[in-house]
């Protein structure tokens, strides 16, 4: 357990330089049932490879009884992971655990009580959970099955409980190493991740582990709890081509009537787009003049919620949906979503959270429901800092518990310049 430990604090320091970026993800407790002994094949196997510690090999206890070897039995799985997504539903990770237990001698060694073991297996491995969206395209729901395939190293490390006497007449005192393993494992499972949020995610997985050194079958079934740094990777949106601009090649054709039927000031004769409106600016071709003109975006957002919630209401969502919208029309537009909470919850603190909740949850809706990237979206809670009514009353109070995006942005049109049109 004090090696898990320290893999959790490893854990912690490496994400932290990669906390800005999107699709990184964290495991910082995963928890299982890792079943060895529920493998009769394995737990044979086991026992032929864990006699060939110097205190254990050709062993005999005290009544003089076989050692015949030892097997690990089932017991709790505890480990940490810390990942990276590769697409929005396939990511790799790195995974550390260990599973402390009792050994399962042979039941000569049973018979004598001599022979109890501690037995610790450490295990470091590198997967990569492929979401079935990867096959079925990408859906709104926030179950998202996976596979998961990798392979990593299996160390087991076998202690004497108490005291005994080994084949040499050597005295093995309790606590000492007597054999270990080093072994090359596969995993192969079936697991779901469960999006509370777009930063939290519950994870539950069945595995299977295969140990090629040795050819023996582990079991585990987990389950733990990931956290999502800078929001997952939103799915591609396809771009539709550009199309090749239309070069006119007509050709001039001069004729020797001087009339001006569209009055745009160009000769019939040399005039390359007749019909021109009035009051459109035209050059010497007789064609309409393009100018560009810049239009800007500038959008708010306000968004209320119900006492010491989170959750948006359907009453909000068709507002978030007239931003999302505008956002797509202007593709350079960003949004700061601002979340704010009432003075009754127990502490600043949790009045804190709860505001940078509310803001992640309309980050959330805008990114997974309406396709907006994640980059072009900020968050930030300020608690109950900036009321706008009195926390006094509780029409104040509803008023405070709210979030507020601002949406900026423009966008450049060309379009036919006219004769009242003043050009910059």
């Amino acid at each position: 357990m004090k090696l898990n430990k320290i893999a959790l604090a490893l854990v912690a320091v490496a994400a932290a330089p990669m906390a800005a970026n999107a699709g990184v993800t964290i495991s910082p407790l995963l928890l299982g049932y890792h079943m060895t002994e529920e493998f009769s094949d394995t737990s044979d196997k086991q026992r032929e490879v864990l006699t060939t510690g110097k205190n254990l090999q050709n062993n005999t206890d005290r009544a003089g009884n076989d050692n015949g070897g030892v097997a690990k039995e089932s017991s709790l799985y505890t480990g940490a992971a810390l990942g990276i997504e590769l697409t929005p539903s396939t990511q790799f990770q790195v995974e550390y655990g260990v599973s402390d237990a009792n050994g399962e001698a042979s039941e000569d060694s049973a018979k004598s009580g001599a022979n109890r073991f501690d037995i610790e297996q450490e295990m470091i491995s590198g997967n990569f959970l492929i979401g079935t969206e990867e096959f079925t395209g990408y859906t709104d729901s926030a179950l998202k099955p996976y596979v998961l395939v990798g392979a990593g190293q299996s160390k087991i490390k076998v202690e004497n409980q108490e005291q005994y006497t080994n084949s040499n007449g050597e005295v093995v005192a309790a606590g000492t190493e007597v054999s270990n393993s080093k072994d090359t494992i596969g995993n192969l499972g079936l697991g779901a991740m469960y999006r509370i949020n777009d930063a939290l995610s519950l994870r539950g997985e069945a595995r299977a582990i295969h140990n090629f050194d040795n050819n023996w079958w582990e079991g585990m079934a987990l389950a733990g709890l990931e956290v999502v740094l800078g929001g997952h990777l939103a799915p591609t949106v396809a771009v539709p081509p550009m199309q090749e601009p239309v070069v006119d090649n007509t050709p001039v054709v001069l004729v020797e009537a001087d009339l001006d039927s569209d009055g745009d000031g160009v000769p019939d004769s040399i005039d390359a787009c007749p019909g021109t409106p009035m009051n459109v600016v035209v050059d010497e071709r007789g064609c309409p003049v393009p100018v560009d003109i810049t239009d800007e975006l500038k959008m708010e957002l306000r968004v209320f919620f119900d006492n010491d919630k989170s959750a948006i209401k359907n009453q909000y969502k068709p507002e978030i949906a007239k931003v999302a919208e505008k956002m797509r029309e202007y593709p350079n537009s960003t949004a700061r979503v601002e979340g704010h909470a009432s003075k009754t919850g127990p502490s600043a603190r949790y009045n804190q959270r709860l505001s940078e909740a509310r803001a992640v949850a309309v980050k959330s809706m805008l990114t997974n429901e309406f396709g907006i990237a994640p980059n072009r979206l900020s968050t930030v809670g300020y608690g109950y800092n900036n009321p706008i009514a009195s926390n006094d009353t509780e029409e104040g109070r509803a008023m405070n518990r709210r979030v507020y995006a601002i949406i900026t942005g423009d966008k450049t049109m060309t379009v036919e310049q006219t004769k009242d049109m003043v050009v910059q």
